[in-house]
């Protein structure tokens, strides 16, 4: 039904029975959540779609943000995203297609998108991606990928 957060304790076990929904899209594929903070922002990037077809796959990476780790998180257009929002951030091209399961990796003054995605040129085979990202005059994430 969506991505959710618990919280947790330092130890690794759960601090309560609070569940909180952070995205959702009505029964629609969502999964593999990331979740980075810079300048104030807490930003949630999932995909979407269908993973694991090769080179016929539809994954696709979208990202929303939140002032609040717990959401919550709306895209660049406003909209939440437990009402299916989501920003795109990469999708798939003619060679590598179905880019999804993402990480932000920051390094120095860098930030770095790392997923995977299929080769059309390699039978559909799975390739690591490392792409990097750029931050637009409004703080919204755009990848180099795929």
């Amino acid at each position: 039904s969506g991505i959710k957060m618990v919280r947790l304790n330092d130890d690794g076990t759960r601090a309560d029975n609070q569940i909180h929904a952070l995205a959702s899209r009505g029964g629609g594929a969502i999964e593999a959540p990331f979740i980075v903070r810079r300048c104030g922002y807490y930003y949630l990037f999932v995909s979407f779609d269908r993973c694991c077809d090769g080179a016929s796959s539809t994954y696709n990476i979208r990202v929303g943000r939140s002032a609040d780790v717990l959401g919550p998180y709306v895209d660049a257009d406003g909209k939440p995203m437990m009402e299916g929002g989501g920003t795109q951030l990469v999708t798939g091209a003619a060679r590598y297609r179905g880019p999804g399961h993402n990480a932000v990796i920051f390094s120095d003054s860098r930030a770095y998108n790392v997923f995977h995605a299929y080769d059309a040129n390699d039978a559909g085979r799975p390739k690591l991606r490392v792409a990097e990202l750029v931050w637009d005059s409004a703080g919204w994430p755009i990848s180099g990928g795929p």
